[in-house]
């Protein structure tokens, strides 16, 4: 007996490996499109654990599961410095911040709310699974309404979260069935197990809520409908724009994960069944029969099922402007792959159509079927999310922390657009184009030196503020000329700005990130809140610039010129605990006299050479920092933790250092003459050869220092190391 169990667990684990190096290899490379009409990139990364997204506006929110977080992003992939909500959640297996849908100037959430008031991954009962409303003011998100409190198990995963918005303005959302097995889960033994209460006479055990779709009545005062039933789990809700009907995704447990239309008073038969009811399930606990009548609920079987559980989430229908193509497709994405499906309406648009005839069954058998006869595209990870725009298809990349756009090479003409409801600000150019308007009122689409050139000689615009932003992300703009051009929010991530004029121009909130300018007088230009992440700004002068909310992580400011800047709030991307970060930035031998740099972490951060005179650093963060050969003359750097930081050779004097922790400093060479040291601390310091000349050292503790070779010409060592001193 032993034998074979030893047998089978070889076998499992043969089996779990392959599968796994299978996958890995999938999800290690780049995302792919199998549509040669269509482009993608990453719109957005460095996202934590992100579950589901919607529109409001221009922009994008999108739901941090563990965080809590709602993250606002701009409609050029630039992320807004604070979240515009934060709610305690618990994040332990599939709950957390899961659901989102808008509606003009009201948001609905799903979550896992912690009873704590802060975020915890603890498993226990002091949390619910709640649905809220909240009013949103353009800004954030604000006064919560309960809607539906459900139970949140401990230790279960089928948490559900998933919501989505109906052609009324309805509201869908789905539970799992947190490990119950009641009248929701067609266990309907028990008489008194009815869906509208507890009869206390029959049944003291409460009946939870759990494995149903709910629908929210928006028009009714958020009334909430019991619409479906038997859901095993599902992390994918849509309703077909045409028909109004709504689908869901729905978790098998080892096999069947399926596609479901959900009409009103839909059983999906868990835990009876789990794919086509005529198929046999390996899985003994599930008995394969239609479930016994209850109420006027009614099963029918998947429109599709996988045989082989793939862990579908997201199923959306596709916009008609970016996506006309495929107006009678519906796509779902999936969990263990990272691969996004397309499915093709039939003409009442209720079933599938197939050309592979091996997938007449409606069922995909992973030793017979062909999986690339439904792909759209893979190796996104994880998807958790699918959602269209007018521009775009947009696929949230769980765990990879990204939103990813998928976008046509060529977009409907402008016309066209205009045909189908786009707004002026909705119309999308063609990748290499921007949008003009003329003085007809309506936009074209033109090669930026055709468009700069028209609005010079003609009535024609490009900076009116209901057009759309300019999207030339990656594209060869040398030669242009953007002097005096307003180019807020615009996206020209990693693109060619080499012999680009962009004096004057306006970047405000502009996505500049992996774009080359170096060396380029940037002085008139406004940098407010622009997104300059892995930006090559080496020997670029931006002396006195507002780099106020600028985003500078990863960026290459070796030998720039930051004299008189503000930098106190840049940087948001990298906020930690309300402190600025800039320790991948590149400063290097920057300039940065009468800069402000308020609050700013530079905690292990390479600032050789750099000059820091007159600068603001309040607040500022510097530990085990190497500034070797900076020139730090006449700072103020009192009581500042300066401990283990590397000032080698570095020009000090006169500075303030009063109080300052410099245990452990490495400060061989530097040149402290007319330093204020007044009761700092230089435990272990190394001060080899270091000119000390009028120096106060009055109180300092220089216990452990090395003093070899130190220039101490009328320097005050008065009261030094453990010397019992007096007023």
């Amino acid at each position: 007996m032993l034998l074979n169990v030893l047998k089978r667990l070889i076998i499992f684990l043969v089996i779990t490996l392959t599968a796994t190096i299978f996958s890995l290899s999938e999800v290690y490379g780049e995302p792919i499109i199998f549509d040669d009409d269509y482009l993608i990139e990453r719109f957005v990364g460095g996202l934590k654990l992100p579950t589901t997204m919607d529109f409001v506006g221009d922009d994008i929110l999108v739901l941090e599961k563990n965080t809590g977080k709602v993250i606002r992003i701009m409609n050029n992939g630039i992320i807004y410095d604070k979240p515009v909500l934060d709610v305690p959640v618990r994040s332990n297996f599939y709950s957390g911040l899961l659901g989102i849908v808008t509606l003009s100037d009201r948001v609905f959430l799903y979550y896992t709310e912690s009873e704590s008031g802060s975020d915890t991954r603890d498993p226990g009962p002091d949390a619910k699974n709640r649905v809220y409303q909240y009013d949103w003011d353009g800004v954030k998100l604000t006064n919560p309404i309960l809607i539906k409190e459900l139970i949140a198990q401990q230790r279960d995963d089928h948490h559900g979260g998933v919501m989505t918005k109906g052609l009324n303005d309805e509201i869908y959302f789905a539970i799992g069935d947190q490990n119950q097995l009641g009248v929701f889960e067609n266990v309907v033994e028990n008489p008194c197990y009815i869906i509208h209460f507890v009869n206390d006479e029959c049944s003291s055990e409460p009946i939870y809520e759990t494995s149903s779709i709910f629908r929210i009545h928006t028009d009714d005062n958020n009334s909430v409908e019991l619409f479906a039933m038997g859901v095993r789990n599902s992390f994918g809700l849509g309703v077909d724009p045409v028909t109004g009907y709504l689908w869901d995704t729905e978790n098998g447990k080892d096999h069947f994960d399926e596609i479901n239309l959900v009409k009103p008073r839909f059983n999906s038969g868990w835990n009876n069944v789990m794919g086509p009811v005529d198929r046999k399930n390996p899985d003994p606990s599930v008995s394969q029969t239609i479930p016994p009548p209850f109420e006027n609920f009614i099963y029918s079987d998947p429109e599709f099922s996988w045989y082989e559980p793939v862990g579908p989430t997201a199923i959306a229908f596709p916009d008609l402007t970016s996506f006309g193509k495929y107006s009678d497709w519906l796509f779902v994405g999936d969990y263990h792959h990272g691969r996004i499906y397309k499915f093709q309406l039939n003409s009442d648009r209720t079933e599938f159509i197939f050309s592979d005839q091996r997938l007449s069954d409606l069922v995909l058998d992973k030793l017979n079927d062909k999986v690339e006869k439904i792909l759209f595209g893979k190796n996104f990870l994880t998807v958790s999310d699918i959602a269209f725009r007018h521009d775009a298809m947009y696929v949230v990349s769980i765990s990879d922390g990204s939103i990813y756009k998928i976008y046509p090479k060529d977009p409907i003409t402008p016309l066209k657009q205009y045909q189908v409801g786009s707004t002026h600000k909705k119309i999308v150019c063609k990748p290499g184009l921007i949008p003009i308007m003329k003085n007809s009122g309506y936009i074209n689409c033109a090669y930026p030196k055709t468009a700069l050139v028209l609005t010079q000689e003609i009535a024609w615009d490009i900076n009116r503020s209901d057009m759309p932003i300019i999207n030339l992300p990656s594209h060869d703009l040398s030669g242009i000329n953007f002097e005096h051009i307003n180019l807020s929010y615009s996206n020209f991530r990693e693109s060619n700005f080499t012999s680009t004029n962009i004096a004057n121009a306006n970047f405000t909130s502009a996505n500049l990130s992996g774009v080359d300018l170096s060396m380029k007088d940037l002085t008139e230009n406004i940098l407010t809140g622009a997104d300059l992440r892995n930006a090559n700004l080496a020997g670029a002068d931006l002396s006195n610039n507002q780099l106020v909310n600028t985003i500078l992580t990863g960026t290459d400011l070796t030998d720039a010129n930051l004299s008189g800047a503000d930098l106190s709030t840049a940087n948001i991307f990298g906020i930690i605990d309300g402190i600025n970060v800039l320790e991948k930035t590149k400063l290097k031998g920057a300039n940065l006299t009468n800069a402000n740099l308020t609050n700013i972490n530079l905690i292990g951060v390479d600032i050789s050479e750099t000059i820091l005179k007159g600068a603001d650093l309040t607040g500022v963060k510097l530990e085990r920092a190497k500034a070797n050969n900076a020139t730090w003359s006449d700072v103020d750097l009192s009581f500042k933790n300066l401990s283990k930081i590397r000032l080698i050779d570095a020009s000090l004097n006169r500075s303030i250092l009063a109080g300052a922790e410099l245990s452990n400093a490495e400060l061989m060479g530097a040149n402290l003459s007319d330093a204020d040291l007044t009761g700092a601390k230089l435990i272990d310091a190394d001060l080899t050869n270091a000119n000390l000349t009028g120096a106060n050292f009055h109180m300092a503790d220089l216990t452990g220092a090395n003093l070899e070779g130190v220039i101490i010409n009328e320097t005050n060592l008065s009261c030094i190391g453990h010397d019992i001193c007096t007023s």
